[in-house]
């Protein structure tokens, strides 16, 4: 089902640029790789620096090779190199082909590549280019595909495409200007997907500071019974789990319906496995 909200998993860290971070050690081959248990991911990098991110330039079949190449680096970039791949994509935002060239690119891996469509939606919305605007709208407007085989209540193709939607809805939400952000509020009030509405409440607020007049402004189009992700915490980059853990507590404090039931110690597969598989405190980091 295309309610069933995922965005935990998905969704869980605020930076957009999330998916350029995947880990430089764990594409390395050879002895370094097969030997993980006594090598520090530190002197991985140090044996094998990490390259510099390539420019986002060119006009025509030289932009499309440029995209190509970025896509390449930033597939095999490391988290220290994030600051990096910024500067390099907000460079190009006033560079109408590099726009189209990963338009193209999104358009073509979506069918074949989910994780490629994903890390170039992001890069397109992270640079929060004005030539950007139509695409991403078209994509969060696209109607969902038609239900097929559910594994466990839920359709695969729908559930892959709310995630790429999600993602022109943040890319929207990070333009931040009257026409993206009313894109946005189409999407909190209008989306057919949970995934996607709930995305869009987060990444509004996420562009707006988690401001008091943000939260207003989106409750005017929150669905009844989702305005409880108008307070739901993301916990971001580089923030201390202790410090995520209070916001936590005090969010689940706010809304005690959350909680789950105390465990089910009784009889059955239970007993004699010290208690219940269930814990009923949520994670902590």
């Amino acid at each position: 089902m295309v309610e069933h909200f995922r965005s935990p998993k998905v969704f869980a860290a605020a930076a957009l640029l999330t998916v350029l971070v995947t880990s430089q050690c764990a594409r390395r081959n050879g002895p370094q790789a097969t030997g993980a248990s006594s090598v520090r991911p530190s002197e991985l990098l140090a044996q094998n620096p990490p390259k510099p991110a390539p420019a986002l330039t060119g006009s025509g079949d030289a932009a499309r090779r440029s995209v190509l190449e970025f896509l390449s680096w930033a597939g095999a970039s490391t988290p220290g190199q994030r600051e990096e791949a910024r500067v390099r994509i907000a460079a190009a935002a006033s560079n109408p082909d590099i726009v189209n060239a990963l338009t193209s690119e999104i358009t073509s891996a979506r069918t074949r590549d989910h994780s490629r469509a994903l890390l170039a939606l992001s890069i397109l919305g992270e640079m929060r280019s004005q030539y950007a605007l139509p695409y991403l709208r078209s994509v969060l407007r696209e109607p969902l595909p038609q239900p097929g085989r559910l594994i466990e209540g839920e359709d695969p193709n729908q559930t892959a495409f709310a995630i790429l939607q999600g993602k022109a809805a943040s890319g929207l939400a990070y333009l931040n200007n009257a026409d993206s952000n009313a894109e946005v509020f189409w999407a909190v009030a209008n989306h057919a997907s949970r995934i996607v509405r709930a995305e869009a409440i987060r990444a509004y607020l996420e562009n707006h500071n988690n401001s008091g007049e943000a939260r207003e402004s989106l409750r005017r189009y929150v669905r009844k019974g989702e305005e409880i992700f108008l307070d739901r915490p993301n916990r971001g980059p580089g923030e201390r789990g202790e410090v995520f853990n209070r916001r936590l507590d005090a969010y689940l404090q706010a809304h005690q319906e959350l909680t789950a039931p105390a465990p089910d110690r009784g009889s059955g597969a239970q007993q004699g496995r010290g208690g219940s598989n269930f814990d009923a405190q949520p994670p902590r980091f």
